[in-house]
């Protein structure tokens, strides 16, 4: 399997506090992911380790189940997700930094191929796919900023 990764950053006017409260509810992508939608909570309690997610994935076109699972959860600085089922195998994290009055939010995720012809495109358009990548995080990053400063 290829696999391709990207990372984007984006400093939200909010404290570090606000913006955790609102991205460790997984619920609330559906809001700043763009094609995320229908995410309920599948295990009971408190977000944490190992908590798990079900929504859909519309990507390219199509739509896909997706269920994420919480692999690691430092309160109030970092999460990271891994997802088998969805269009991608992906794995992918979310953290948080204070820089000054706001928080610095990096957005990692990293992609495999699901088949064949993903391969080709992650190998021989490594580049080019990368930065779509990229510019999508970026996106998405710019979307939770507009909420979460717009809720200030």
């Amino acid at each position: 399997m290829v696999s391709l990764s990207a990372e984007a950053r984006i400093a939200v006017g909010r404290e570090p506090a606000d913006v955790w409260r609102y991205v460790s509810d997984l619920r609330n992508q559906d809001q700043w992911v763009e094609g995320m939608s229908g995410s309920e909570q599948l295990t009971a309690g408190a977000v944490g380790r190992g908590t798990q997610v079900r929504g859909t994935y519309t990507y390219g076109g199509g739509s896909a189940p997706m269920l994420l699972t919480i692999t690691e959860f430092r309160e109030g600085r970092r999460l990271a997700f891994e997802s088998e089922e969805g269009p991608f195998p992906t794995t992918g994290s979310l953290s948080l930094e204070r820089q000054g009055a706001e928080t610095l939010v990096i957005n990692q995720l990293t992609a495999g191929s699901d088949h064949f012809f993903t391969s080709i495109m992650f190998t021989v358009f490594r580049p080019l796919t990368k930065w779509m990548m990229r510019r999508q995080l970026q996106k998405e990053l710019r979307n939770l900023k507009a909420i979460l400063e717009r809720d200030a």
